[in-house]
């Protein structure tokens, strides 16, 4: 199929000043060029446009309530603490390990169904993330815990500080105070008469 753009004037070579006006199916560069720079300044303006309503959306969204699979950290004056969204896998599906500093959430879904008609069909899951424990938090004392509503919470209190016992600081008294090196009449004078 031919379009308004494929009927351009050949002129790129000499026979075209003998043969006089001359039709080709290929199209001039530079209307295709043109076309195309419109379409994508088109397609930048909507996709920034559509970016503007997502992150409005999103923000609001996010306000509201964690969305699925996120995962809600802190580390307050209480201790650390993860609120993991994990409702797609059962508790035999899960595990979490401390390696080091670090905590790390492992979970693996493995689904095999047949229809009627004979199809296999296989699906995996994996699920791995890993926060940083903060060292100011008693990582022996890590727990989890997972609520009916599939919310997996990873929770170590804040290590207790030793009691330390009151002690007296001495104080060392020097028999004289360093005099400075490079003191001038005028100062030493404006020292006395203060």
């Amino acid at each position: 199929m031919l379009c308004r753009m494929h009927l351009a004037p050949f002129a790129s070579s000499s026979l075209a000043s003998r043969l006089g006006t001359v039709r080709t199916l290929w199209p001039h560069a530079e209307t295709i060029f043109a076309e195309l720079q419109q379409e994508m300044a088109k397609a930048r303006e909507f996709m920034s446009s559509f970016e503007q309503l997502l992150t409005s959306q999103g923000a609001a969204a996010m306000e509201r309530a964690p969305s699925t699979g996120t995962a809600l950290a802190q580390s307050s004056g209480e201790g650390f603490s993860i609120c993991q969204d994990v409702k797609n896998f059962a508790p035999e599906q899960l595990s979490v390990k401390m390696v080091g500093r670090k905590v790390v959430l492992v979970g693996q879904k493995e689904t095999q169904s047949t229809d009627e008609k004979g199809s296999f069909s296989y699906k995996y899951e994996a699920l791995k993330r890993e926060w940083d424990v903060p060292e100011e938090v008693d990582a022996e004392a890590l727990t989890c815990s997972l609520s009916k509503d599939g919310q997996l919470r990873i929770e170590a209190p804040k290590l207790a500080l030793p009691a330390v016992p009151e002690r007296n600081v001495p104080i060392q008294v020097s028999a004289a105070a360093p005099q400075p090196r490079a003191a001038t009449e005028e100062g030493a004078t404006s020292k006395a008469q203060v």
